[in-house]
């Protein structure tokens, strides 16, 4: 005798035993008390997560002998053959291999048909989006109209390839997929049953790696019950899957957090002598880093968002308060770059390698987000007090720069100086004179908030400082500009720019100001001007030629320019 695989022992044989998938029982159950059963459903979710099942259970509630109801007794005849799946009323038809306009044709032919044996004819029709478009079609009318001893159920895990047509004329339920601790509680209960020994962390592990897939989880437990006599392990249950120790990942974060390159490469080398898959275990470790990233971005998590055992729940919280959230991200973009690199075909441990340096050696890494990583680390330091603020003369270098550069560069570091705290530099009174020099480098910060009123401050500058407020001047005729850097939104930037520069909160007050007008150039003479083309040219002035005829334009022939 064959045996019989544990997700076909284990169906659910009433809703109750149905995980995950409350809102659609719950409908079910209703519908089936209160006489409104629809006459097409369509079962929508991935894999694994009981469509079919739960379509058969809506056939067992149909047909039971007790039926319609919502408690099949699970023991008559009808729910033993339904279960068995040799009823003649219940009739599953993959569409994924008859997906032919004939078959579809075959089901209308035959619909009209009473049931054999129970009390209605249930069609479930599984892949039902691999239809092609013409069987689609035909499938129109019998799914709008069918007999009323006629009910269809359409299972399918791509519902957006199903016609719009079919969806719009079935009622719709998608399957959620279940959180790890459904899938553990369903293990839970078939070990119990085929009394099996298994650890509990070996439980867990099947349960994170079905990936919320009842039928995978169960299927794992089945070969698990081949593959191993007696006491099932972690080490049998990883073996099995491929999987990685959660102790390797750990590891594998702390190594390259404490930037240890050479530790990398190393670790990677233990790696290939375990047997470990390269590919897999950068998914596996791209997965530990989300859990990390999360830990960092959520005070509080929904159940299930992070699939992890209650022994790893405290070292990955740790593992999240020593990683900066830049560094999570720069860890993700390059383990999921090796990734790509590695489905391409490109040699998995070499890319492997050349992430973990990366990782582990910020300064070899030449990207934007290594530089910016680096930067923010700097910062941090500075800011612990680790590094000086300001670099000695003799660090800086020699400048090269000419003498304007120089004053314009002292200005600016004075109105910066201004800005340090009291307590590790006593603030220098700001003067107008100062702000005078420094204002080009206030418009470049003006620039970087705001363009348009860069532009219109062009035609200003500072002639008064009264105390806290700034006295803008624009020329005779620059009213235009004035009235627009008034408005309280140009203000407001401009007094954010001046808070930045000065650390004062000065106001600003514009005026129409003569020694605001900027320097005119000198506009050269007419006279000036043949002068220097003559110069430039080695030209000689010649007398225009007479309108009237005579001298040497008489021969000039009519039309022509005189020579």
């Amino acid at each position: 005798m064959t045996h019989q695989s544990f997700y076909r022992k284990y169906r659910p044989v009433v809703f109750d035993e149905v995980k995950g998938q409350d809102h659609v029982t719950r409908t079910l159950r209703n519908a089936i008390v209160t006489g409104k059963i629809s006459h097409a459903y369509l079962f929508a979710g991935s894999r694994g997560t009981g469509k079919t099942s739960v379509a058969k259970l809506l056939a067992k509630a149909l047909n039971c002998v007790d039926g319609p109801t919502a408690d099949p007794c699970g023991k008559c005849e009808s729910c033993i053959a339904i279960g068995a799946g040799t009823s003649l009323d219940v009739v599953e038809m993959d569409a994924a291999s008859n997906r032919g306009i004939d078959d579809i044709r075959d089901i209308r032919d035959k619909v009209a048909f009473s049931p054999v044996e129970g009390k209605s004819k249930v069609y479930i029709l599984d892949e039902a989006h691999m239809l092609t478009k013409e069987a689609s079609n035909a499938f129109l009318k019998v799914l709008e109209e069918p007999p009323p001893h006629v009910i269809f159920v359409l299972c399918t895990t791509e519902a957006h390839k199903v016609l719009p047509t079919i969806q719009s004329r079935c009622q719709r339920f998608e399957f959620r997929r279940p959180n790890a601790d459904m899938v553990l509680e369903v293990l839970d209960r078939v070990t119990a049953e085929e009394q099996l020994d298994i650890e509990k962390a070996g439980l867990e592990a099947i349960a994170r790696a079905a990936a919320g897939s009842f039928r995978d989880a169960i299927g794992v437990l089945d070969q698990l019950a081949t593959y191993c006599e007696g006491e099932i392990k972690l080490t049998d249950v990883l073996s099995l899957l491929g999987t990685v120790e959660s102790e390797l990942l750990f590891e594998a974060v702390d190594i390259v957090a404490e930037t240890d390159p050479r530790g990398a490469l190393l670790f990677i080398n233990r790696l290939s002598e375990g047997g470990k898959d390269f590919g897999q275990f950068a998914g596996e470790l791209v997965g530990h880093l989300r859990n990390i990233f999360l830990f960092q971005r959520l005070d509080e998590y929904p159940a299930g968002i992070i699939n992890v055992s209650a022994d790893d729940l405290s070292r990955l919280k740790a593992q999240a308060r020593m990683l900066t959230e830049a560094q999570v991200f720069r860890f993700l973009e390059l383990l999921t770059g090796a990734q790509a690199a590695i489905k391409q075909g490109d040699d998995p441990r070499l890319q492997l390698e050349l992430a973990f340096i990366a990782m582990a050696s910020p300064a070899v890494d030449r990207s934007e987000k290594s530089i910016l990583y680096r930067l923010d680390q700097l910062e941090r330091q500075v800011a612990e007090g680790g590094i000086a603020g300001k670099a000695s003369p003799a660090a800086a270098g020699t400048d090269t720069h000419g003498e304007a550069d120089t004053e314009v560069e002292t200005e600016t570091d004075e109105i910066r100086e201004s800005t340090e705290p009291e307590e590790s530099k006593p603030v220098i009174q700001l003067s107008l004179d100062r702000i005078q020099r420094a204002w080009s480098i206030i418009l470049s910060q003006v620039k970087k908030k705001k363009v348009p009123l860069h532009s219109l401050l062009q035609e200003a500058r500072p002639v008064d400082l009264d105390g806290k407020t700034l006295v803008i001047g624009f020329a005779p005729g620059a009213e235009f500009h004035k009235n627009q850097v008034e408005k309280q939104d140009n203000v407001s930037v401009l007094t954010g720019v001046l808070r930045d520069m000065t650390g004062d909160d000065l106001r600003v007050r514009c005026t129409i100001s003569e020694g605001a007008r900027p320097a005119q150039e000198k506009v050269p003479s007419h006279e000036e001007i043949i002068a220097m083309a003559k110069k430039a040219f080695s030209a000689e002035e010649v007398e225009p030629a007479p309108r009237d005829g005579g001298g040497s334009g008489d021969n000039v022939p009519p039309g022509a320019a005189p020579e």
